[in-house]
């Protein structure tokens, strides 16, 4: 299977991905007291607007405008509840009443919307409701959004999986029979043959990077518009800003120890902690996500933030790992020798199984927390618009899986054996196989992360 027929498929894939996702995209759908529509006898004394998140008290704006005209500004976050927005109204007899607000939660989600009631016998004119973060500005916030945790997560675990699996695997000489010796030789060739791959390497680690940064450029104005211009609020007052100007010196300094670090002759094997050092950035990047997201905004915040932070270095991790094998390992198996590709292949192999089976263990463990920390009951899983998007991420995430479980029981066992000499190579040395199932995997783990980001 090569991967211009998978692709067809994952675009198919990611698009229903989306309008499942889609309607959770704030995870914060209001709730309107007196909601759209209600006919009362008399005018209420204020209007209520709850989100499913705290507020940021200097960035919300609402008013309600009366039949004759009488308006009411005086909108303030529930002194009782972080959650809500309070509208003062004031009398302005019978007729409609129409209420519009608008503002960004601590997890960094804007939203506005509009609704409507009447007073007495009027009939409400239709106004609809926007859902919160779906203020016209959603498709980019989310691009952003995208961006910026493909660039996070991608350029961490890249770095990590190179030093974790192929250079451990470069340093042991692969797998080979007892006493077969050819270690030297293996490293010799594989040196030999680092040129291209490496430099390959650099281009997507670049690549990412440049992602980030175009992420955090495109998510500025769109939130500054969302907000109607409050740009010092917005940097100066909020866990979203002081995270943006964070994120924004993380990518300027992994650009830094990027041009740092690289020099010399290009070499897969091992780097000291050259690796390590261009993971910094995307791993401190992860832990910023978090404590600027949803997970910090909720009852055990502390809690939360920590156990979502592991759940995003696991991510990193795994999706970084193939994405090293796909620009890196696998180009450079392909530039060896049958006897070279069989031995370092198995080595890699096995190397990046134990770190995918570490990661989807914490992946599944942590999931299941944050699952359970934002559904109130198992029925919110497909009765809300959350739910409904986790749902959308189980699937995807649930191929990955099957994906995965074939590597490590049949082609993980296979590789090994071959390299063992306990089997013989037969028509393929599995490298195709190997390269189908990264590709799959990569292009699942976007959509993934697409419906994160959603």
């Amino acid at each position: 299977m090569r991967p211009r027929l998978i692709a067809p498929g994952l675009v198919a894939l990611c698009a229903l991905v989306v309008v499942a996702a889609w309607p959770g995209a704030a995870h914060s759908a209001t709730a309107i007291s007196p909601p759209d529509g209600a006919v009362l006898a008399a005018a209420p004394q204020s209007v209520r607007i709850a989100q499913a998140a705290p507020l940021e008290p200097d960035l919300v704006q609402a008013q309600v405008r009366g039949p004759r005209g009488a308006q009411s500004r005086e909108a303030a976050v529930g002194a009782d509840d972080p959650q809500a927005i309070v509208i003062r109204v004031l009398p302005d007899g019978p007729g409609t009443y129409r209420v519009a607000w608008s503002g960004m939660t601590t997890d960094g989600h804007s939203f506005a919307g509009t609704s409507a009631f009447s007073v007495r016998s009027a009939r409400p004119v239709a106004a609809p409701v926007v859902p919160a973060g779906a203020d016209g500005a959603g498709p980019l916030a989310v691009i952003a959004r995208l961006l910026v945790v493909i660039g996070v997560f991608g350029t961490a675990g890249m770095a990590l999986a190179r030093e974790w699996v192929l250079a451990r695997a470069w340093s042991a000489g692969g797998i080979a029979p007892p006493g077969a010796g050819g270690a030297d030789r293996l490293r010799a060739h594989a040196e030999a043959a680092s040129g291209g791959p490496v430099g390959r390497w650099w281009r997507a680690w670049w690549a990412l990077l440049a992602a980030w940064a175009v992420g955090l450029a495109i998510a500025l104005p769109v939130q500054a518009v969302a907000v109607d211009g409050a740009w010092g609020d917005l940097l100066g007052g909020t866990r979203w800003g002081t995270a943006w100007i964070a994120l924004l010196v993380l990518a300027v300094i992994g650009a830094v120890a990027a041009l740092v670090v690289r020099g010399g002759r290009p070499s897969a094997g091992p780097s000291g902690a050259r690796m390590y050092v261009l993971a910094v950035p995307g791993l401190l990047g992860a832990v910023l996500l978090s404590w600027s997201g949803h997970a910090a905004s909720g009852t055990d915040a502390t809690l939360g933030t920590a156990i979502d932070v592991v759940h995003g270095w696991a991510t990193a991790a795994w999706l970084g790992g193939l994405v090293m094998l796909l620009v890196l390992a696998l180009p450079l198996l392909r530039a060896l020798g049958p006897d070279d590709r069989v031995r370092l292949g198995a080595g890699v192999v096995v190397r990046f199984s134990a770190l995918a089976v570490g990661a989807v263990v914490i992946l599944v463990i942590t999931g299941v927390y944050r699952a359970l920390a934002e559904l109130p009951s198992l029925s919110a899983l497909w009765s809300t618009a959350y739910g409904v998007a986790l749902l959308a991420k189980l699937v995807v995430f649930g191929m990955m899986l099957v994906l995965a479980a074939w590597n490590r029981l049949v082609l993980h066992p296979r590789l090994e054996r071959v390299a063992m000499g306990l089997e013989p190579p037969g028509a393929s040395d599995g490298l195709a196989a190997l390269a189908a199932s990264v590709w799959a995997e990569v292009l699942l783990g976007a959509a993934v992360l697409l419906a994160v980001a959603v």
